[in-house]
């Protein structure tokens, strides 16, 4: 719920607090966003996103007002290139199985984490030499 909705909440009940003194209480009483695993701590990109995310969820960006284009744009772009690295890395990801399946082909023997998606399913049995 934004710091309006609250405030307009509270109205209800007879208790007067503004949006800015809500929001201001969550910038600093709320939890940090928790950081996805390898991601690096400073991230320009990510820093823009969140912010623009963070203002439009406040009610402080208005799509209907025309200057506010700059921030709307501004946390669109960072969008689009946090995007960007995804699909790349997924590209890479990609490359890198089919390299593994490919020496699979060929007689090889690939590194089991290129193959490992987390859904491993079945049941193993551990097979010496002398078996077959």
């Amino acid at each position: 719920m934004t710091g309006a909705g609250i405030s307009r909440s509270m109205a209800d009940l007879g208790l007067t607090v503004t949006a800015e003194t809500i929001n201001r209480h969550k910038t600093h009483y709320a939890p940090a966003p928790e950081r996805p695993k390898g991601t690096p701590k400073k991230d320009f990109a990510i820093i823009v996103r969140n912010k623009a995310l963070e203002q439009f969820e406040n009610e402080d960006l208005d799509l209907t007002n025309k200057d506010h284009a700059p921030g709307i744009n501004a946390g669109l772009k960072a969008q689009a290139l946090i995007d960007g690295r995804e699909k790349q890395k997924s590209k890479q990801a990609n490359a890198q199985l089919a390299f593994a399946i490919i020496q699979m082909l060929q007689g090889g023997v690939p590194d089991p984490l290129l193959l490992d998606d987390g859904n491993i399913e079945g049941e193993f049995a551990e097979v010496t030499d002398g078996e077959a």
